[in-house]
């Protein structure tokens, strides 16, 4: 028989965690069961809702680009955000030396600080 006190002894416990799952795995299975088994797929259930409205056949005129959805976000950090993409050159040498400057400070903070 299993001792439960070692069992509970440490914080991660494989057997707790077996438990946890399988009961997770009946609840998820029980909600699945609570569904409507009547509900029948339609031939529009997969398209987006916008407000009762068929949406275009050209996708396009629906499309909000990432440049109009965080407009306001970019303007307000302006002052931020110019520094940054500038210091983007899109050679891969360049990411890997901030790659190591970050790595060298992170382990000189280390081994300072531990």
């Amino acid at each position: 028989m299993i001792d439960i006190g070692i069992v509970l002894e440490d914080m991660w416990s494989p057997i707790i965690f077996i438990v946890i799952v399988l009961l997770n795995l009946g609840l998820a299975y029980w909600l699945f069961k609570m569904g409507d088994p009547t509900y029948n797929k339609t031939e529009h259930s997969g398209e987006p809702f916008i407000s009762g409205n068929r949406p275009p056949e050209d996708v396009r005129k629906i499309h909000v680009a990432g440049d109009n959805l965080f407009w306001g976000f970019t303007d307000a950090l302006k002052r931020y955000f110019e520094p940054l993409i500038e210091g983007h050159t899109g050679r891969l040498n360049d990411y890997m030396y901030w790659v190591v400057i970050t790595l060298a400070v992170v382990l000189v903070y280390i081994y300072l600080v531990v």
